[in-house]
């Protein structure tokens, strides 16, 4: 498994963002202008794309989002090799919190990463969501 990491979003990212958040969990508006401000890391198994996650600075932290994993390839820690590669980008780049804007169901993934919750639930297209946050050790 490798990864690779991109200024502008790929297709190869769209494609899987496609297929787990809108064909899978039925959100709609899955790409916006943030895309353009992002940097966005795929992963790939033996050259098949099989994961993605983006990351964009905003205000004084990072904010990781959109990780998506490839059904078959869930379980494999492909989603903790996506969050260490973009923790590892955002380190070069002297950020030093990051957020995540979790899926309430998930939010277990993210809490044995470091993260922990800030704020209230809220709703995003119906699914419940939490924000998390981690500060990055030096």
């Amino acid at each position: 498994m490798n990864t690779k990491i991109f200024t502008t979003l790929p297709q190869d990212a769209k494609n899987i963002r496609i297929k787990v958040f809108m064909t899978e969990q039925g959100f709609e508006n899955e790409f916006d202008e943030i895309d353009n401000l992002c940097h966005h890391i795929v992963s790939f198994d033996e050259g098949k794309p099989i994961g993605t996650c983006r990351f964009f600075k905003e205000n004084n932290h990072y904010t990781i989002g959109r990780v998506a994993v490839l059904k078959e390839y869930r379980n494999q820690h492909i989603g903790n090799l996506l969050l260490k590669s973009a923790e590892k980008e955002i380190k070069k780049l002297n950020g030093d919190l990051i957020v995540v804007h979790a899926q309430v169901r998930v939010s277990l993934f993210y809490e044995k990463q470091g993260y922990i919750q800030f704020g209230q639930i809220d709703d995003d297209e119906g699914v419940p969501h939490k924000w998390m946050k981690k500060k990055i050790q030096y």
